[in-house]
């Protein structure tokens, strides 16, 4: 014991309420508001009163936080002074304390109680046994007036009520030590801590030391391997609740004490243990450390091969302690690689295609990996056979291994993919946009390349254009295209996605017919004499259709010379759907029709749209006895448009007649048809399994969070979204889909995109993904995984998917 307390054993909790304090002002003579928590620095109460010397004194009030010190008679100013809150501060009663008024200092002045302070008679502390104490023994207080105590608190506030005391006395407490007790001090109050209001007495009594589970040394388990079993010896083991390795984890353990009194604790090393500190922890919560764990790793590995690599190679490591290897993982692939076979000094293990040069990592269950440096073999360049080429032409390289090329890049961005069939010659195409004199870049599957030397690229001697539309023109179908060419007067031809179209040269200026279709991935070809060249331009198509297949100004009869015309050839590639429009008028205010015959003079009967025709167009049966020019359209299904080419015949000169109009009192002046095309393209052939991108993902799709819903776009498919024009804002992915809850848009290594999500609206609706540049740059391939052709990856819950498009 360091110390004992005296204090009276007559004394009882209570509150000394000082409605009227009085106190010294200021110079200036103002006076502190004194009203109970108005503001300002107030004094409401203090107390207990009487106090044991060396208990706490309790000061409520306003503004308590701001009293600098305080006065007791018989003592100097007490300055330290623990502030509880604004509206309460504490301070220990010292020895020398006297009967008197107490004065508080604040900033602006003091504050002086109305009532004395009073003091109790001694309670006295003699000896608190054992000391040190085990948790769960007895220990016994002895001391004066002990029978006014109503709780001890042993350290960090764990109270024993004195209900719970085996023995209490006017001379005496004991008190079973609770098994979370720990080291600290003792303090004995006068009332229950359940007693919120009770101004406390509370005794402190320093230096009760409570026994911990020990060991004379912590444990070295260096070079120790998962699966051995460890055994501490100690004291006081039988306080030990847990066992807890460096990495968190509990681990079940067996205590044991011989018959000579040695006790232990026994338990195995698991897996996946690492290095740090295992201890051992009692129900107080404290730590106390047992071991240090080095844990066993591979040692003295060596790989064979070690360079010259190629995907699929087996190698063989050779090593120490090589049993713990659980997983490889190689560099440039995420997934670790499980070994084809292992051994206490071996470990096979088969090299992905994608890896890398650079250290492979030997994985163990304890989380440490052990780094063994490989090289992958790459492709030897040696030379061109022709090292200037013209502009378009094929490049031959001569070398080494290039069977590892996967795809070359030209100086200026452009890139061919390439099937090698040799390993010592590969010819490459050349695109006519993004090639320049200078190296290629020979870009292995892995990513990794090799650079070739200077190839010169010259113009050619051919037609061709020298300054391709930049990518903010917007060419569209349908329309004109001029543009810059060289050699103009070479050129024979013009070719628009495989189908000549109309031209007009002019010098060094080109004049092309784009067809209404072209599109952002149509390609023109310039065909000279000398040579050809293509380009991919991008166009945006006519959306809205509108062909004249006939013109003329006719009053038609039922008589040659008086009959509408169309050839069978004009509805060639027409939509199902499309719309024929006849503009006419009526000749005369009476009544008029037309009748509509196949090229054989067999009626049509138009079923589908606003107007319904069997066979005969009378006007006033449709818009009444109001006469004007008229446009009425007719929908053309695909029964019709098949029956144009099946029933054609000869008709007047036209030898593919497939529509025949004849009739009287209408005057024809022109036939359209017309339709509109959507940009949007099935995206079906893109769509594979997340977990096998060989297996196409059958529509319906029920959305999930697990491999049986969720799925993968590849982007080198049919539509190939890599090769679209796609616009970050512009461009959208469309989802049909009903039911109700939500997608999450994913990037190839599945970093979350956003989310979209439907609550509301079950039914079947087309949910809209517009397009941000993070995702351009996913399907376009700028952003991936490095090892397939994935543009995003797509999971969720609560949908069904019946169609995926994209509108580019």
């Amino acid at each position: 014991m360091n110390k004992t307390y005296k204090l009276s054993a007559l004394w009882m909790m209570c509150l000394i309420l000082l409605g009227c304090l009085s106190f010294s002002a200021c110079d200036d003579g103002d006076e502190e508001d004194t009203n109970q928590y108005k503001g300002g620095i107030s004094l409401n109460v203090f107390g207990p009163s009487p106090v044991a010397r060396g208990g706490e004194l309790r000061f409520l009030g306003s503004g308590m936080d701001k009293i600098q010190s305080i006065s007791i008679p018989g003592c100097g100013e007490i300055t330290d002074i623990e502030v509880i809150s604004a509206n309460e501060i504490r301070v220990t009663v010292p020895q020398t304390a006297e009967v008197g008024y107490v004065t508080l200092k604040t900033p602006t002045g003091e504050i002086t109680t109305k009532t004395k302070i009073t003091y109790t008679e001694p309670i006295g502390v003699e000896t608190i046994t054992p000391n040190p104490v085990k948790p769960g023994e007895v220990l016994v207080i002895k001391g004066e007036y002990l029978n006014l105590i109503k709780e001890v608190i042993f350290f960090e506030e764990l109270p024993v009520g004195e209900d719970d005391f085996i023995a209490h006395s006017r001379k005496e407490i004991q008190v079973k030590v609770p098994m979370e007790a720990r080291t600290g001090d003792v303090t004995l109050a006068d009332a229950s801590s359940e007693d919120s209001d009770a101004l406390r007495n509370l005794i402190h009594v320093k230096g009760l030391v409570v026994i911990l589970p020990s060991v004379e040394a912590p444990l070295d388990l260096t070079a120790k391997k998962p699966g051995d079993e460890i055994v501490v010896k100690g004291k006081d083991l039988d306080l030990v609740n847990i066992v807890k390795m460096p990495n968190g984890e509990e681990v079940e353990f067996d205590y044991a004490k011989s018959g000579e009194g040695e006790e232990t604790i026994t338990f195995i090393l698991p897996e996946n243990a690492t290095n740090g500190a295992v201890v051992m922890i009692p129900a107080s919560g404290v730590e106390v450390a047992i071991a240090n764990i080095g844990m066993a790793l591979p040692e003295k590995v060596v790989a064979t091969p070690d360079s010259g690599l190629r995907g699929g190679d087996m190698i063989t490591l050779t090593g120490i302690n090589m049993e713990l290897v659980t997983t490889v993982t190689f560099p440039g692939v995420e997934e670790a690689v499980e070994p084809a076979a292992k051994s206490a000094t071996e470990v096979e293990v088969v090299m992905p295609v994608a890896a890398i040069s650079g250290e492979l990592l030997l994985n163990t269950a304890s989380g440490t990996s052990v780094p063994v440096a490989i090289t992958t073999l790459k492709p030897e360049f040696i030379a061109f056979v022709n090292d200037a080429v013209s502009l378009g032409g094929d490049v031959t390289i001569q070398g080494k291994n290039l069977d590892l090329i996967a795809k070359v890049i030209y100086t200026g961005g452009a890139e061919v993919e390439v099937t090698p069939t040799s390993t010592t010659e590969l010819t490459i195409a050349m695109p006519t946009m993004g090639t320049e004199s200078g190296v290629l870049t020979l870009v292995m599957s892995n990513g990794e390349s090799v650079e070739t030397t200077i190839l010169t690229i010259n113009a050619p001697e051919f037609c061709y254009i020298p300054v391709l539309p930049g990518e903010d023109e917007e060419l569209k179908g349908g329309e004109i295209f001029t543009i810059a060419v060289e050699n103009g007067d070479k050129l024979t031809g013009v070719e628009v996605d495989g189908k000549a179209v109309q031209f007009i040269i002019n010098g060094n200026t080109l004049v092309i017919a784009v067809p209404q279709m072209a599109n952002a991935n149509t390609k023109v070809k310039l065909i000279s004499a000398n040579g050809s060249i293509e380009y991919a331009i991008a166009f945006v198509p006519a959306t809205n259709i509108k062909n004249e297949v006939w013109k003329g100004l006719v009053d038609i009869t039922w008589n040659e010379g008086g009959r509408v015309i169309i050839p069978a050839s004009a509805f060639k590639d027409v939509p199902d759907g499309a719309r024929m429009v006849l503009h006419y008028a009526q000749k005369i205010d009476d009544w008029g029709q037309a009748q509509i015959n196949y090229g054989d003079f067999s009626g049509i009967n138009f079923t589908e749209g606003e107007f319904k025709v069997n066979g005969m167009l009378v006007p006033t049966d449709i818009y009444g006895w109001t006469f004007a020019n008229r446009s009425t359209p007719l929908v053309l299904t695909q029964e019709i448009l098949n029956n144009i080419q099946a029933k054609q015949k000869e008709c007047e000169g036209i030898n593919d007649a497939g529509i025949i109009i004849q009739g009287d009192k209408l005057t024809f002046s022109s036939v359209t048809l017309e339709w509109e095309i959507s940009l949007e393209q099935d995206l079906k052939n893109c769509v594979v399994r997340q977990d096998d991108q060989s297996v196409l993902m059958p529509f319906p799709i029920a959305v999930t969070w697990d491999d049986a819903g969720r799925f993968r776009i590849l982007i080198d498919k049919e539509p190939s979204i890599k090769d679209m024009k796609l616009v970050a804002g512009k461009s959208a992915i469309h989802f049909y889909v009903s039911g109700t809850g939500q997608f999450q848009i994913n990037d190839a290594n599945w970093t979350a995109l956003t989310t979209i999500a439907e609550w509301s609206n079950a039914s079947a609706r087309v949910m809209e993904l517009l397009l941000t540049q993070e995702m351009v740059d996913c399907l376009k391939g700028v952003r991936g995984d490095g090892w397939s052709s994935t543009g995003l990856l797509i999971q969720g819950d609560g949908m069904t998917i019946s169609k995926i498009t994209i509108l580019p």
